[in-house]
């Protein structure tokens, strides 16, 4: 368990509990994300009381958890945050209600809601911070315009439909001025770049993000996502404006909490955090140049290297040098033949994480992942990360795959490689990224 406020957590349902100070400290942001504070996340818990947590943007610590004594009153069914003290919530009959929060320090405590308007029969609310309220409702993405920090229902209008086919989405929240980020019912991850009355849509993942119930996102590409067991977890998008999920960073073995998170409503006060400049896009790079190769056939073997030829029995490790080399990492061994090598030569620069032990769950884009011991050995294998999702599983792409450069999805405990059929042994990641 990594952190300490998870028994405040766990406590959501039955009290108020008070601020607490995480004591683990992450690994440095991978986003180059600027915030003006720290990022605040409203929440209904099912008996209709609101949270309010506030979470570390640098290191993914959650820091305060404070609870409302009252109800709202009404059955909520979609909320969004439009600054510090005021939420919109719609209810199930369709009516939207403004709360105005008057604290959330040592206790969270609200007026009484006031129904704004009926007819808000949306599945989804999420407000960009920029003037633009969206919601999904029979399948139709709608925009509104909000002209009031704690507006009336002469201050929210202005409906147009950007989108009226397709918004069947699971979860969606607003990561930038009209820009938003969801999750669907196949578990893809998706990005919507809204221009006017039209839309741009940007698959980001095509899989593994099922389990969420949530996602919130306080700008500045960092995700936030809880899923149905009640865990929170964070990923920061190194560009989220460049419609490519190769640069999106994972926490997964460093969540914000693994459990207790049992709000049903979760939304994030938009806007705090903006991305200065993209950030790791070697990284992106690298998933990119492999993913641009697949489907090459081992005849085609000499192009990742002048000594591989069609029948060459193994040019998996020409092919991942060959990608760090294309995408301009400085140093790559390109005269190093063996999958194994790559490890051993990663392990005395201090690049390989083993697959076990503390640093399990910390494979990134863009590296090495090595099948078998790091000992320059044969009999091994290595694939080129482009993709860690969710569920833990990876998308990797490799030279050598029945006979040509192959994608996969594959479980990083469980998966085989090689001559000598043996597991993943760690990960090497590129210098300079």
């Amino acid at each position: 368990m990594r952190r300490t406020l998870s028994t405040a957590l766990t406590a959501l349902t039955l009290a108020a509990s008070g601020a607490a100070t995480a004591t683990v400290t992450a690994a440095p942001a991978y986003a180059d994300a600027k915030c003006t504070g720290n990022v605040s996340v409203y929440g209904v818990l099912a008996d209709g009381r609101l949270t309010y947590s506030v979470i570390d943007p640098d290191n993914g610590n959650l820091t305060h958890v404070v609870v409302s004594a009252s109800t709202l009153g009404f059955t909520p069914k979609a909320m969004a945050t439009l600054n510090f003290n005021t939420i919109l919530i719609t209810d199930t009959g369709g009516g939207l209600h403004r709360v105005d929060v008057t604290t959330n320090n040592e206790s969270l405590a609200f007026n009484p809601p006031a129904r704004i308007e009926g007819g808000w029969t949306h599945d989804h609310l999420a407000y960009d911070g920029h003037g633009h309220l969206y919601g999904t409702a029979g399948g139709d993405l709608l925009q509104y315009v909000v002209s009031r920090d704690k507006p009336g229902a002469d201050q929210i209008g202005q409906r147009k439909v950007i989108g009226d086919v397709g918004f069947y989405l699971r979860t969606m929240a607003a990561a930038a001025d009209d820009r938003l980020i969801a999750t669907n019912g196949d578990g893809e991850l998706i990005s919507y770049a809204i221009t006017g009355t039209t839309y741009a849509r940007q698959p980001l993942d095509d899989g593994g993000w099922g389990t969420f119930t949530s996602l919130v996102s306080p700008g500045g590409g960092l995700y936030y996502g809880k899923d149905a067991g009640g865990a929170m977890y964070w990923y920061e998008d190194g560009d989220p404006a460049d419609g490519s999920g190769a640069d999106i960073g994972y926490h997964l073995n460093d969540p914000v909490s693994s459990r207790g998170w049992t709000q049903t409503l979760l939304s994030a006060q938009p806007a705090t955090c903006t991305v200065v400049a993209p950030a790791n896009t070697l990284r992106a790079k690298i998933a990119s140049t492999v993913s641009g190769q697949v489907g090459t056939p081992e005849s085609q073997c000499n192009r990742y290297h002048s000594s591989c030829h069609d029948g060459e029995p193994d040019w998996c490790a020409m092919f991942a040098t060959w990608a760090w080399a294309t995408a301009g990492v400085p140093g790559v061994p390109r005269g190093e033949w063996v999958a194994r090598g790559l490890g051993a030569w990663g392990q005395d620069r201090g690049l390989f994480r083993p697959r076990s032990g503390a640093s399990k769950g910390s494979p990134k884009v863009g590296d090495w992942a090595i099948y078998g011991p790091p000992d320059g050995q044969t009999g091994g294998h290595v694939d080129v990360i482009t993709s860690v999702r969710p569920d833990g599983t990876l998308v990797v792409v490799g030279g050598n795959v029945s006979n040509k450069v192959s994608r996969r999805t594959i479980d990083p405990d469980t998966a085989r490689m090689g001559r000598d059929e043996v597991l993943i042994s760690g990960y090497v990641s590129p210098p300079g990224a």
